[in-house]
């Protein structure tokens, strides 16, 4: 999770044409210019950085820009982000050692491209808009988070751990975040399955199969894995794939 799968230059004329990741795609501009997403324009300063969610549509007039695509990386980001070029220091600075370890070999630096990927994740997190969470839903948004694919995690149990009311923190949850944290759990998960589709990765043979996708998901059990997906998008993982992808 929080991986660095490219750090770099970004191809201009590419960028400027609609297209969209499997990932999230993290945009330092180097002089000012604007990105487009949901239709809206978005100016971006000099220095700043734009911060694009997975499976947004989207195209940018960023000159010369350079850019990291972070993998698997369940952000509080879901729409289009821009932060400022005060703001973004610290980003920058991340950028541009991953784009230097990344030119020079990709494989011999993977170990500090995963650090780099966390510090990045982290600070995107903390530069975006405050959410307004209380301290009890943020540890739980925060520790779930962190389990989106783990089979063994006990959702509860955590839940149970903090010295508070279950039930207490289960409505606070819901009351600010709007669904419970079990729904917000499928919600990511599921969302996690979809990217997976629909990025095209291999496990450098094929497509992932269902059950890898669904291990991926903290699912242990791939028939019901595939039923709760049925439920949200209304059909199966490989029926989606085949069709979204085409």
């Amino acid at each position: 999770m929080n991986d660095i799968t490219f750090a770099g230059g970004v191809n201009a004329a590419e960028e400027a044409k609609e297209h969209v990741h499997g990932d999230y795609e993290i945009i330092l501009f180097n002089s000012a210019g604007f990105f487009y997403a949901d239709g809206l324009k978005n100016a971006v300063p000099q220095n700043g950085v734009a911060v694009i969610p997975p499976l947004l549509k989207h195209r940018a007039e960023c000159g010369n820009a350079v850019r990291a695509i972070l993998d698997k990386a369940l952000l509080p980001v879901k729409s289009a982000l821009t932060i400022d070029a005060e703001s973004a220091e610290e980003i920058r600075h991340v950028i541009a050692r991953a784009c230097a370890l990344f030119n020079e070999s990709a494989v011999k630096n993977e170990g500090v491209l995963s650090a780099y990927g966390n510090l990045l994740a982290a600070l995107i997190a903390a530069y975006s808009a405050p959410n307004g969470y209380s301290p009890a839903v943020q540890a739980v948004l925060d520790d779930l988070e962190k389990h989106i694919g783990d089979a063994t995690y006990s959702l509860e149990g955590f839940i149970r751990s903090l010295p508070l009311n279950y039930d207490y923190v289960r409505k606070l949850f819901k009351k600010e975040v709007g669904v419970t944290p079990h729904d917000y759990l499928t919600r990511a998960r599921m969302l996690r399955a979809k990217t997976i589709l629909l990025s095209g990765v291999t496990n450098r043979y094929s497509d992932y199969s269902v059950t890898q996708i669904a291990e991926a998901c903290g699912y242990s059990e791939p028939l019901y894995f595939s039923r709760v997906f049925k439920k949200y998008y209304g059909v199966a993982p490989s029926y989606y794939t085949k069709n979204e992808r085409g």
